[in-house]
């Protein structure tokens, strides 16, 4: 999850890239984070 602005922009990114397309998407990190992240992305 590192990188500029993350984790917000990778989370970001990943939920765009999961909706758009037939890719699996893997996450790594801290598991509390990508939830609380991940949550702004769920429709």
């Amino acid at each position: 999850m590192g990188g500029d602005y993350a984790p917000d922009e990778i989370i970001k990114g990943a939920a765009i890239a999961a909706q758009n397309g037939d890719a699996a998407i893997i996450l790594v990190g801290p598991i509390e984070i990508l939830k609380e992240e991940l949550t702004k992305y769920n429709r």
